[in-house]
């Protein structure tokens, strides 16, 4: 997978497109390959629950139960629009646009297959941070003060219409770049002990959780499109 990515990156780069336009996270982008449906989703909610969330912002709604965790909405909505450019933007590297209701051989859509694949990326950071304490990782005043300059790229150089879609404060970004700087921190010790015990974690995480997608999850779609063939021109 790290190979896929890094070579998708090196051919994103290579292209000639308005920076505003087609800004790359490369912060983000691992994990936005991996084309398998891993979790099984256990919907719940209803119209009490939807009316609750119109009178409460993007940061104090609840999106997705990984287990006893709470995934809110600006964060999901971050995750889930990221791997829809980055898709987008890799498609217009090889000419074309890409068609979010097009049937994979899994019988969904690629919307759906993207969705799951950003969900279960979600699922396994927050599998990875939750063992902070076990394993001590913190970020060192190195990663902080790297982490302040993506942030400061993320709100100058991605553009306008896209930060309007996704709506997260810069506060709240930031601490999704922390939970992801650590997730993969832990991540790296536990693959240096045991290369496999990394995804054992994960597996092991997935027998004793279940994951519950709220309607707020659900209606995160790529019906409009962030990047198109016009934003070559």
């Amino acid at each position: 997978m790290k190979s896929a990515n890094v070579q998708l990156r090196k051919k994103v780069m290579h292209q000639k497109f308005p920076p505003k336009k087609l800004k790359k996270w490369n912060w983000l982008i691992s994990g936005c390959l991996v084309l398998a449906l891993c979790l099984s989703l256990v919907g719940c909610g209803g119209n009490e629950k939807e009316q609750e969330a119109t009178t409460q912002s993007a940061e104090d709604t609840v999106a997705i139960h990984a287990g006893e965790i709470n995934v809110y909405l600006d964060e999901a909505k971050y995750y889930a629009y990221v791997a829809q450019g980055t898709y987008e933007t890799y498609y217009l590297t090889e000419g074309k646009e890409i068609d979010w209701d097009k049937k994979t051989k899994n019988g969904v859509t690629m919307e759906a297959m993207v969705k799951s694949t950003v969900l279960d990326d979600i699922c396994r950071r927050e599998c990875m941070y939750n063992c902070q304490k076990e394993y001590n990782v913190a970020l060192s005043a190195e990663e902080q003060e790297q982490m302040e300059i993506e942030l400061d790229n993320y709100y100058k150089e991605t553009d306008g219409e896209l930060l309007s879609k996704i709506g997260i404060s810069r506060e709240r970004l930031k601490k999704v770049f922390e939970k992801q700087t650590i997730a993969e921190k832990i991540e790296n010790v536990m693959a240096f002990a045991d290369e496999n015990l990394p995804d054992e974690t994960y597996k092991k995480w997935k027998t004793e959780n279940t994951v519950t997608a709220e309607p707020q999850w659900e209606s995160i779609t790529f019906d409009k499109p962030i990047f198109t063939m016009e934003d070559l021109y």
